[in-house]
C-alpha cells in the first residue's frame, strides 16, 4: 500500500472533522495533492460506514483521475470536482467536502455565506454555486448525451453532468480568478442543497478553514435570531456605565 504517512494524516483529519461535528454519515469527502502530483482520496461509502475506515479506504489517482492504486472503493460522485480544483489551482494541495450543519442550511436556501465574523474575513467571499440537482438529473435521464467520467469515481453519469456541466463551469468563473489568494489562506464556497467545500495548502489549513466556514454559518444563523434593528450605539455599554454595573 502507497503512502501510508499520508493516508495516517487524512484519518487523523477525519477524526478532527468528527470531534468537532463537521463530518457526519450523509456525505462527504477528503483529499491530497501529493509530491508526485497525484491525489490521495477518500472513498465512496466511507460515510455510510460512519468513518469508520481504515488506511485502505483511501484511492490513489492521476490528476486525471486514471486509478494508480485502489485498494478499496472507487472516488466519490464528486471526485470530478476535487480533481477541477486541483487542475484549477495549482496552490491547492487539500480539499474537504463535508455536509457541516449551519453552512448547509445557507446551502440549502442557496445564499453566499455572509461576513459576519473576522474568521470569515480571512476567507473573503464564500460563495453558493447554484445547480438544480433534480431536474439536471431527470433531464440527463430523458436525454443522456455521452461523458466522459473518471475511472476512478462512481460511474454516475447522471449525477457528473451536475459536476461537469454546471458546478465546476462555476467554480472557475467564480473562484479562478482569486487563485493567488491560496498564498496567503484557503478559500471556500458552498454547493446549493449540498454542503461546503474548502481548499487549502496542506489539509490542516483546509481543515481550519472549514471550521472558519461553519462558524460563521452559525453565528449568522444566531445573528439573525436576535434583534438588531436598534443602532449600535443604543445597545452599547459605554465604559462608565459598565463601570457603575460592576459596582
Amino acid at each position: 500500500m502507497r503512502h501510508p504517512a499520508e493516508r495516517e494524516q487524512l484519518l487523523t483529519i477525519i477524526a478532527d472533522l468528527l470531534r468537532f461535528q463537521l463530518l457526519d454519515p450523509a456525505g462527504g469527502a477528503v483529499s491530497l495533492r501529493l509530491s508526485t502530483g497525484d491525489i490521495l482520496m477518500s472513498t465512496t461509502g466511507s460515510a455510510f460506514r460512519r468513518w469508520n475506515i481504515t488506511p485502505d479506504d483511501f484511492i490513489l489517482l492521476t490528476p486525471d483521475g486514471a486509478i494508480i492504486e485502489r485498494t478499496g472503493g472507487l472516488g466519490a460522485s464528486g471526485t470530478p470536482i476535487h480533481l477541477a480544483i486541483y487542475q484549477t489551482f495549482p496552490g491547492c494541495n487539500a480539499i474537504i467536502h463535508a455536509h457541516a450543519p449551519y453552512s448547509l442550511a445557507f446551502a440549502s436556501a442557496g445564499l453566499d455565506l455572509p461576513s459576519c465574523t473576522n474568521q470569515a474575513d480571512t476567507l473573503g467571499h464564500i460563495p453558493c454555486l447554484f445547480a438544480d440537482e433534480t431536474a439536471i438529473k431527470a433531464d440527463y435521464q430523458a436525454n443522456p448525451i455521452p461523458i466522459d467520467l473518471p475511472e476512478g469515481t462512481v460511474q454516475r453519469p447522471d449525477v457528473a453532468a451536475v459536476n461537469l456541466l454546471h458546478l465546476i463551469p462555476q467554480l472557475r468563473q467564480r473562484l479562478a480568478p482569486r487563485a493567488a489568494e491560496l498564498s496567503r489562506h484557503g478559500l471556500a464556497f458552498l454547493v446549493h442543497r449540498h454542503g461546503a467545500f474548502a481548499f487549502a495548502r496542506h489539509p490542516d489549513e483546509a481543515f481550519d478553514n472549514l471550521h472558519r466556514v461553519e462558524a460563521t454559518a452559525r453565528t449568522a444563523i444566531y445573528r439573525a435570531a436576535l434583534d438588531t434593528s436598534a443602532p449600535p450605539a443604543a445597545n452599547r455599554i459605554e465604559p462608565a456605565t459598565q463601570s457603575a454595573i460592576s459596582a
